[in-house]
């Protein structure tokens, strides 16, 4: 709407001083905000707002509004103080309008309703900022989990060992894979031993992952060796019918190691 673009455009001042004014009134974490930087945040948002109400294809003051609600989650603020600066904006430049244009009520209605839907367009690009920022942190605890679960460990030339920790679903068993045949060709491994000593549940998925990367790791010239199974384990493995074959299984690390050691032709005798 050219008519509200203009009016932003000529009592642009009046307008972020009042928003400023609303905002430190209520909204507590913008409360002690330095005057100057608020204003400076507060100009950055009403030229993306003004961009809008010229361009409506742009969608600039919702991608402005994305990248502040993204940054802010980023910073522990809280989602609903981010909605109540925006409530504050839509408040001061309504209060603004009513005092340029009370006497002609049709007139305000029609630029109330537009500012109105590009609040809630600034709204949609808030909430989707927050998610934005979220889905990003948690797939960063979920990398750094994986990497703190799944070690791959050289406990000498030529052998690894990877124990697992927790459950195997689907897509860590991927990240597993994938670390366990960079490893393989970092350290050149002979014998690749997965301590399953942490892992809860074997069912026929698990098992299936463990045979995969049992095939990808002979297709790289190294040996498997599946050791930790208990008691229980063993007892999943054998009802469900899991055919472990190609997969050497020893009781525990130290007889895995042993076995890597003898492959080679070594062994840890006593002195």
């Amino acid at each position: 709407m050219a008519d509200l673009a203009a009016f932003y455009t000529k009592h642009f001042d009046e307008i972020i001083e009042a928003t400023i004014g609303v905002i430190q009134a209520n909204v507590v974490e913008y409360s002690k905000m330095a005057r100057e930087e608020l204003k400076k945040r507060t100009v950055a948002s009403m030229d993306a707002l003004i961009q809008d109400l010229r361009d409506p294809q742009k969608h600039a003051y919702q991608q402005h509004m994305r990248d502040i609600s993204y940054d802010r989650f980023r910073q522990n603020i809280p989602l609903n103080s981010v909605q109540q600066v925006l409530r504050s904006a839509n408040q001061a430049t309504a209060s603004v309008l009513r005092n340029y244009y009370a006497d002609d009520p049709v007139f305000l209605l029609e630029m109330l309703d537009r500012l109105h839907e590009l609040t809630a367009e600034g709204m949609m690009g808030m909430f989707n900022g927050y998610e934005d920022a979220q889905v990003e942190i948690i797939s960063n605890q979920e990398s750094a989990l994986a990497e703190v679960s799944s070690p791959i460990v050289p406990v000498y030339g030529g052998i690894l060992v990877l124990p697992l920790i927790g459950s195997v679903d689907s897509r860590r068993a991927g990240q597993i894979m994938e670390a366990l045949l960079e490893a393989i060709n970092t350290y050149s491994a002979d014998v690749v031993i997965l301590d399953i000593t942490g892992v809860p549940v074997i069912d026929t998925g698990v098992a299936n992952y463990l045979l995969q990367a049992a095939r990808a790791a002979r297709l790289l010239g190294s040996t498997v060796v599946l050791v930790g199974i208990g008691a229980e384990i063993a007892q999943t493995i054998v009802q469900l019918g899991i055919d472990l074959t190609g997969i050497v299984t020893r009781a525990n690390l130290q007889a895995g190691v042993e076995y890597a050691l003898e492959l080679q032709g070594l062994a840890i005798r006593p002195r």
